[in-house]
């Protein structure tokens, strides 16, 4: 058997015995024997393969696999397969926003021999394993390693893709390189051979389980804290006078056991939209000691609830952060002030025991202003406080946003400010919805930040806080669910991710409906520092970059079905519509645009 096959065949048995579940490919010819190794894996159902035509829709639609997987119990590494030279750098963008939002990521990269390194032969990067930064792990396979070996860096791999090697790190990407050297195709009775090793391994189930050897190393039984004898890993949280949750994404983990504490201590919790806190009908573990059925110590509005009461803020002293909450600047100075003890649990904190130790009473180490101003720091008066704040900033907030228009306002202003007030009725609608909702970085996600009725399980990509490939990604969340996804998304993030529309014939699509907000730029800008007077002349052509342009054409030449809307109630009859005819093969885009857009 030829080298490349040989390696090939044993990266394929490696990745069944480790559970990866899912591969997805890009087409090349160096990553050919990854094809005639895996392929007929997927015929056989042991694991599930997706093309792309290229490599970076390819990679976030692994990315959104990833995060899908997880997010309905069935965790498992998903690989997304390449061939060498340029191909290999398309990967980065979704390998960062895997390594900072925590999702398991392999990235196979296809090579040539290391004999041509340096040589200048044909797509050859001198070191293509050092191409991708930010990777948990690299390894670099040469051509014709052995079986026992392939089979190590393997597991190791897929243990640091799920962070599992180690007690400090999360979940990320990995690199795999592997060197493939001539002939790259199997024989055809090296083929069905390996297709009759195929019948046997479905045969006996290998998918359910590890070798022998792989078993007594088994990562699945790895323990975080190192003890040998402990079921269960434990964390430990000290929850003081003036104690609060500030939550954000956690890459499709659940957070129940943290949203019992908060209600059983009275806990205010300042969550982002996608944190899995963040919603606000849920049943509560019966665990729990209040005996609620529903969550109330969310904060409405608590970014502003920070900037505008004093009194609440100073009178933080304990920080319990749950996810990557990068969301406001207000939180991201409270994480950043060093009187306030930050203590932070990881992402799969459902994973693990938590446990209270040492409630302590501050009020001798530092006099909190709260107390001095009347504010309780512990107990219901504390979330009340909390929480009747919020309320009336939410109230008056979205007062503001449907008044007249103001005296010498410019028509644009006004088509703008409506525009907002409408994506904001939108948004808060979606939220409510029992729906899979993904969310686009910008302004998207911070139309939700005054929806108070979150019955929508909200995902988004907040590890880099980016707007690369959200329509793969939300394409990749469906088919990891297997269930419908919402994706929300602006037009500046769709043009980006235009690519990611096209899903080959032969191809799963998912169940996907896109609600794209078009108004006509980036319009996040003109709220930020950009939009002063002094710096007016730069605003458009270098920021918002307004293009004319709308989707109901791309959408058509795609393959999906468009409607336009301007209106929140015309949009709420259209996606009432939708409810009602969902199926696997329909994919549909909502464009809401200004009325004189349309």
């Amino acid at each position: 058997m030829s080298n490349s096959s040989a390696v090939a065949q044993q990266i394929a048995r490696s990745l069944v015995h480790t559970g990866v579940s899912d591969v997805v490919f890009a087409p090349g010819s160096r990553s050919a024997p990854l094809v005639y190794a895996l392929a007929p894996l997927a015929e056989a159902g042991l694991i599930r393969t997706h093309v792309r035509v290229d490599e970076r829709d390819a990679a976030f639609l692994a990315l959104g696999l990833a995060r899908g997987l997880r997010a309905r119990g069935s965790e498992s590494a998903v690989a997304v397969v390449t061939t060498s030279g340029s191909a290999v750098a398309n990967l980065h963008p979704a390998v960062l926003e895997a390594s900072y939002g925590h999702l398991p990521l392999v990235a196979l990269t296809a090579d040539r021999p290391a004999r041509l390194r340096g040589t200048g032969a044909n797509q050859t990067i001198d070191d293509q394993s050092q191409v991708l930064s930010d990777v948990r792990a690299r390894f670099d396979i040469p051509a014709g390693d052995t079986a026992g070996a392939v089979d190590r860096s393997v597991f190791d791999a897929v243990a640091a893709a799920l962070g599992r090697d180690t007690l400090s790190e999360a979940a990320g990407p990995i690199q795999f390189n592997v060197q493939f050297d001539v002939p790259l195709v199997p024989t055809p009775e090296e083929l069905g051979a390996w297709k009759d090793e195929i019948k046997g391994l479905a045969e006996t189930g290998a998918n359910a389980g590890s070798s022998a050897a792989n078993a007594e190393r088994s990562f699945g039984e790895a323990r975080r804290d190192g003890a040998e004898t402990s079921p269960q890993a434990s964390v430990e949280v000290t929850i003081t006078e003036g104690t609060v949750i500030v939550a954000g994404d956690a890459g499709g983990y659940s957070a129940d056991t943290l949203r019992a504490l908060a209600a059983d201590h009275h806990l205010p919790v300042l969550a982002e939209p996608s944190s899995p806190l963040a919603r606000t009908a849920v049943n509560l573990p019966e665990s729990s000691d209040s005996g609620s059925s529903e969550s109330s110590t969310v904060v409405p509005a608590h970014a502003r609830v920070l900037s505008d009461h004093a009194e609440l803020r100073e009178a933080i002293h304990t920080v319990i952060v749950h996810g990557k909450p990068t969301l406001t600047r207000p939180v991201a100075a409270l994480l950043a002030d060093e009187t306030v003890t930050v203590q932070r649990i990881p992402d799969d904190i459902d994973g693990f025991g938590l446990t209270v130790t040492g409630e302590r009473d501050v009020s001798t180490e530092r006099t909190p202003t709260g107390e001095e101003q009347g504010v309780a720091t512990s107990g219901p008066d504390w979330v009340r406080a909390w929480v009747e704040a919020g309320t009336p900033l939410v109230t008056a907030a979205r007062a503001e946003r449907s008044s007249k228009p103001v005296t010498g306002e410019t028509s644009g202003a006004a088509s703008a400010r409506e525009f907002q007030s409408t994506a904001r009725k939108i948004t808060e609608h979606l939220a409510a919805q029992d729906i899979t909702l993904f969310v686009a970085s910008s302004n998207s996600v911070r139309y939700l930040s005054d929806a108070t009725d979150i019955r929508a399980r909200i995902h988004a990509s907040r590890g880099l806080a980016g707007i690369d490939g959200l329509i793969s990604t939300a394409t990749g969340l469906s088919l990891g669910l297997n269930e419908p996804v919402v994706l929300l998304i602006g037009d500046i993030a769709m043009l980006h991710d235009i690519g990611g529309l096209l899903t080959p014939r032969a191809e799963e699509v998912g169940d996907v409906t896109i609600v794209v907000l078009n108004d006509d730029g980036g319009a996040i800008f003109s709220g930020l520092e950009h939009s002063q007077a002094h710096l007016e002349g730069f605003l458009e052509r270098y920021f918002t970059v307004p293009h004319g342009r709308g989707f109901a054409e791309l959408a058509t030449a795609y393959g999906w079905e468009p409607t336009q809307v301007t209106g929140s109630e015309e949009f709420a009859t259209a996606f009432g519509q939708i409810g009602g005819q969902r199926n696997a093969a329909a994919r549909r885009i909502i464009e809401v645009t200004a009325s004189q857009q349309k």
